[in-house]
């Protein structure tokens, strides 16, 4: 079915206070020019600064939101964050590949809320999870959770690529490094000098920007490029944890 503009797909918890979640996945595709679809995963009882509590929806209701809108419209780029466990992600990977081999999923894995809420559960093997993902955005801690060292990481990225944010990087704050094909590409600030913020929701921000420009047609190289200025434009926004979106605006 046509739409009036190109598609993506957030799949991802409400946060009622819009700065993270599905509201920030759809607020930043559309911004880019796509259109945003969304299925929730959960509801999160919180604002910016805390998560007092998670109510997630049971898989049953996950799969048949899924189901209805890939059923009926051509999706192939599918931006996932939070879920409750990797049994649920994996049923969400198998039936998106099963509809459209072709579709690439971007994963920004939270495992645990800046406040300390755990939020993912049953990881074993990250290697059974990555054969299936385009894309997986994980920050320095997760990078540490989930792979034993940069040479695990390298070796990972020969059949997942892998963008490892920089944002808490002890020794490279701010320098992203994209690794695709057992190469690594560093990605650094568009301007080193703008202020910023710390911001809820960032890494929500980055990950969906990235699916809106794949969307567009980008390469994989191109829409982290523009996914980090972007992001940047949302962290120079505002001086509280909430962020504005604005796909113009120069730093």
């Amino acid at each position: 079915m046509s739409t009036i503009a190109p598609i993506a797909l957030s799949i991802a918890g409400y946060d009622p206070s819009g700065g993270a979640g599905l509201l920030a996945d759809i607020k930043t595709m559309e911004q880019h020019g796509v259109y945003g679809m969304g299925v929730m995963t959960a509801n999160t009882i919180q604002d910016e600064d805390k998560v007092h509590a998670v109510e997630w929806l049971p898989e049953v209701n996950i799969i048949r939101q899924l189901e209805i809108l890939v059923s009926k419209y051509d999706i192939t780029y599918v931006k996932i964050g939070i879920v409750e466990s990797v049994k649920v992600l994996c049923k969400i990977i198998d039936i998106l590949k099963h509809k459209n081999k072709e579709v690439k999923i971007i994963w920004d894995p939270v495992f645990r809320s800046t406040s300390g809420y755990a939020l993912l559960s049953g990881y074993s093997n990250v290697e059974d999870l990555l054969h299936g993902i385009y894309l997986i955005t994980p920050n320095y801690n997760e990078y540490i959770e989930l792979f034993d060292g940069e040479l695990h990481l390298l070796k990972s990225s020969a059949y997942c690529n892998i963008l490892l944010k920089g944002g808490h990087n002890p020794t490279h704050p701010g320098v992203d490094t994209l690794y695709t094909n057992r190469q690594r590409i560093a990605l650094y600030p568009c301007n080193q000098t703008a202020k910023v913020y710390e911001k809820h929701g960032s890494g929500c921000v980055l990950a969906s920007s990235i699916t809106a420009n794949l969307t567009l047609g980008n390469s994989l190289h191109a829409a982290c490029e523009k996914a980090k200025a972007y992001t940047l434009n949302f962290l120079c926004s505002h001086p509280s944890r909430l962020g504005w979106h604005h796909q113009t605006t120069k730093v």
